[in-house]
């Protein structure tokens, strides 16, 4: 099965075509591949990874949180949030259905006409309790906002810093890309988190590294950004050295 992402480099390498160094992440087909129901019983008795990417006041934030089963199959179970005010404007301007998504449970406005860090820190909070969350891997940006809303509640997560370039998101793509094409995710066909993964775009640098691109996306990619950085968690295991605490 070819992957999107490899296109451009092909045919600029061995069809001496030239083509532009971004595409698509991954392909319809390798989403669908992927599309079976996760087992949400491992989030109780297993260890839990997360992926944390926080969005601008008035867009969307996602929480990817995965189980790993001893098959090595990945679960995936993702959370959304976005402004409830202005919801309906959001939706036109995104092409996207927010309104029904929230009707359906796919995704959470939350109260006001921006994302409020107060209510994303209470509910990183219920899932500590409620799972052995081992690490929350974050993008840097407006993670300071956040922090300071765990601190008033007294809430410390195992928080680990996933940098955005090429240096850091190349293995977590590369990681992300080898559990989807030996079908190896259960995302259960999430139509939000299934939208940011038809939107994400793969852009390459010289010397082959990639990252996803928001600036190139043709629509919101939060939630696959933060499944590739929690493919990135999963592939560490537990950490030697001690979390990030929100007190630092």
């Amino acid at each position: 099965m070819v992957l999107p992402s490899f296109e451009a480099s092909f045919r600029n390498l061995f069809l001496n075509q030239r083509a532009a160094a971004e595409n698509h992440f991954l392909a319809p087909a390798v989403w669908a591949l992927n599309a079976g129901e996760p087992d949400l019983s491992l989030f109780e008795d297993g260890p839990v990874y997360g992926g944390l990417d926080l969005g601008a006041i008035a867009d969307m934030t996602a929480l990817l949180l995965v189980a790993q089963d001893d098959a090595g199959v990945v679960h995936v179970k993702p959370e959304f949030w976005v402004p409830a005010k202005g919801l309906a404007d959001r939706a036109a301007r995104d092409r996207a259905p927010y309104d029904l998504w929230a009707t359906q449970g796919f995704l959470t406005p939350t109260p006001g006409a921006s994302i409020d860090y107060a209510w994303v820190a209470h509910r990183l909070a219920e899932v500590a309790a409620q799972c052995d969350l081992r690490m929350v891997k974050f993008d840097r940006w407006r993670i300071d906002d956040l922090k300071r809303e765990l601190v008033r509640i007294d809430c410390d997560l195992p928080l680990e810093p996933h940098g955005q370039g090429f240096k850091d998101m190349t293995p977590a793509l590369e990681r992300l890309e080898a559990l989807a094409l030996d079908g190896k995710l259960r995302h259960g066909g999430h139509p939000v988190l299934a939208w940011n993964a038809s939107n994400a775009i793969a852009t390459m640098d010289p010397a082959g590294g990639r990252k996803l691109d928001k600036s190139k996306a043709t629509g919101r990619i939060d939630g696959l950004v933060s499944l590739a950085m929690m493919c990135s968690a999963l592939a560490m295991g537990d950490p030697e050295d001690e979390f990030v605490s929100v007190y630092e």
